[in-house]
């Protein structure tokens, strides 16, 4: 809690694990998606043959471990992502088109707890948001006249 001299208010600054949360969970809810949207279509040289990510169809499955047992086997704790994708096959013959869609594994996340932390390898682990530094620039202070 930081007091407001000039305005004669209090102001609250929340929580490092608040923060580190809401970031966390914005990412697997938005960002996570805004990334993999902007992956383009793979296509072969003839145009033929093209592979596509439908992200509005992925899936954060519930993970296999609980924490505690992920500490204890020195696991990590984490959730299977899963994706549709599509493989486009155009026949330039007869100028027609076949489609094969399958749910594929693109990897695992590790997951956030209630502290704020991931448990990596059974070892729990924090992420430490940084203050960038200019490295020019200095602080000066004049002590006296």
């Amino acid at each position: 809690m930081l007091v407001d001299v000039k305005k004669g208010g209090v102001t609250t600054i929340p929580g490092l694990n608040q923060i580190q949360f809401e970031g966390f969970s914005r990412f697997i809810d938005q960002g996570l998606m805004e990334e993999l949207s902007k992956f383009q279509k793979i296509e072969d040289l003839d145009h033929e043959i093209q592979f596509h990510l439908f992200v509005e169809t992925s899936q954060l499955v519930e993970p296999l471990i609980k924490e505690r047992d992920a500490v204890y086997d020195s696991l990590t704790y984490s959730s299977e992502f899963y994706v549709l994708a599509g493989l486009i096959w155009r026949a330039s013959k007869d100028r027609s088109t076949r489609m094969q869609e399958q749910i594929i594994f693109l990897g695992s996340i590790p997951l956030m707890n209630s502290l704020g932390s991931f448990i990596v390898n059974g070892i729990y682990r924090i992420v430490i948001n940084q203050i960038l530094q200019s490295p020019w620039h200095l602080l000066s202070v004049r002590i006296g006249p």
